[in-house]
């Protein structure tokens, strides 16, 4: 095991060297994603090129410690990271730099990463959570994992996070998922194809380690050629064009509020109230007129 991470833990199979796993480790924050240097935005980056520059690994197995996988940004640090306040905008140039590094530095380790990679998703997979599984290579979830792009009632509405979404499955689905925010299933991420297969919560860990363990059997050569070919093919079709979602997030992370609008500004509300109850307060009353609909209410487990 690697001890130099303080929000990641980085170690090999004890009986499969070929496989390595990544743990996003803030089991007490739902394992959301720290921004900056230092932070789970540099530690999963460069624990993927310690993989990477490791010839005995084939496979990168990123999974979440405790009761969920990931809970999306840390938001305690959404807006803070910039240098920002209630009382103070960051310059363009300061969004743009930490947005290219590590908001979008995060999915293109992911997406380019050189070995074969797996997301087992269990429990909570919110908003930037959600980028893992989309760049991985397979992405197995259990059918009671929670999904949801919940930040884009934050500031995005409808946003984009990268082409892919729009060729994983269903376009219309996804677009309605990025719009409303809703809740739903591991069962419903996999008939979307956000992830490739579902499966029942008490075989995820074993599931994915016995895919795993198969996929060690891939010689590196031939890990490495599909690699590199399937990024081709993606970049060949303009699916890996991610520098357009600095640009989108620095704007977003600046928007303007009507006078009636103000009632639900997380960033002041945060100050005042602190961020979990900032957080419940932005999405109750959406989710409660979700709840009204018939199809478009929020998944819950269980």
């Amino acid at each position: 095991m690697n001890d130099t991470y303080k929000t990641i833990l980085y170690e090999k199979d004890k009986e499969v060297p070929g496989i390595v796993y990544i743990t996003l480790n803030r089991p007490e924050k739902r394992n959301a994603i720290s921004i900056g240097p230092g932070e789970m935005t540099d530690e999963v980056p460069d624990a993927l090129r310690l993989a990477e520059r490791d010839g005995e690994v084939k496979v990168i197995v990123i999974r979440g410690a405790g009761a969920h996988f990931c809970a999306g940004f840390d938001l305690s640090m959404v807006y803070r990271v910039y240098g920002g306040s209630p009382d103070y905008s960051p310059p363009q140039a300061v969004r743009l730099q930490v947005d290219e590094d590590h908001i979008v530095g995060l999915r293109r380790a992911v997406l380019y990463c050189k070995k074969l990679t797996i997301t087992q998703v269990h429990g909570w997979c919110v908003e930037a959570g959600m980028f893992f599984a989309q760049c991985s290579d397979i992405a197995v979830a259990a059918k009671n994992a929670m999904f949801a792009h919940r930040g884009q009632r934050l500031a995005f509405g409808g946003t984009l996070s990268m082409p892919y979404e729009l060729v994983m499955g269903l376009t219309k689905r996804i677009v309605e998922l990025l719009i409303t925010g809703r809740t739903f299933s591991g069962e419903e991420a996999a008939e979307i194809g956000i992830v490739t297969r579902a499966v029942e919560p008490e075989i995820l860990e074993q599931e994915v380690y016995n895919l795993a363990k198969a996929l060690t059997l891939i010689p590196s050569d031939a890990v490495a050629i599909g690699k590199m070919s399937r990024k081709q093919v993606a970049e060949s079709l303009g699916l890996t064009g991610l520098l357009s979602q600095a640009t989108i997030h620095t704007l977003a992370t600046n928007l303007k509020y009507r006078e009636e609008e103000k009632k639900t500004v997380f960033i002041r509300d945060r100050e005042k109230m602190g961020a979990k109850a900032a957080f419940h307060k932005l999405h109750d009353e959406f989710e409660e007129a979700l709840a009204r609909t018939k199809y478009f209410k929020s998944y819950k487990a269980g």
